[in-house]
Order: structure tokens, then C-alpha cells, then sequence
């Protein structure tokens, strides 16, 4: 079993790749996937994590299937065999909390 994972911006050039497929285990969750991707690529993963929380940044929008993970169970969210997971930044503007311009 195995899922997708998608970088984009400067976490795809930080890893060298934009795209890496990752092996899972059954019950597998996305913390537990970001620890595997930490060991082959830590600097993304330390970005992506918040460090005082180890909850995800807010400078980072995380997908699962096109859908915010932040809107099922974050980080304790199950996967899936083929899931497709994206990792993008945010602009700075929602990334600080505020609407984007107009």
C-alpha cells in the first residue's frame, strides 16, 4: 500500500522532488507519514510542523484527495491506499490569519 504525497513551492526544491510516493501501513495516519517523510526529507517536515504544538503550521495548507485535512481530523487523519496528499504554502496573508486581497 502506498499514498502520494505532493510538494509544491519551495518544500518540492527543498526535497529535490514535487512528487514522492511513500509506503503505508494499514491504520496508517498522517503524523505517521510525516515522520517517514521527515526521515528522508527533514528540513519540509520541519517546516510544515508547528514546533510548540507539532500540530500543522499555519503557513501550510495539507490536502487529502483535494480536501483540507484540517477540516476531517488533522494529523490523526487516517489514510488510505492511494490517497493523494498535497503540501502547499500559503500565501502570507491567510497564512497570518487574514482574507487574501482582492
Amino acid at each position: 500500500m502506498y499514498v502520494m504525497v505532493t510538494l509544491q513551492g519551495e518544500l518540492g526544491k527543498r526535497a529535490g522532488t514535487g512528487s514522492i510516493r511513500l509506503p503505508i501501513d494499514n491504520e496508517e495516519t498522517l503524523d505517521s507519514l510525516l515522520m517517514k517523510l521527515g526521515r528522508r526529507h527533514p528540513s519540509v517536515v520541519e517546516s510544515v510542523l508547528d514546533p510548540t504544538t507539532g500540530e500543522l503550521s499555519d503557513r501550510y495548507q495539507v490536502l487529502l484527495n483535494n480536501r483540507p485535512v484540517r477540516r476531517v481530523l488533522g494529523i490523526h487523519t487516517k489514510l488510505k491506499h492511494k490517497d493523494e496528499i498535497t503540501i502547499l504554502p500559503l500565501p502570507e496573508e491567510e497564512s497570518q490569519g487574514n482574507p487574501p486581497a482582492a
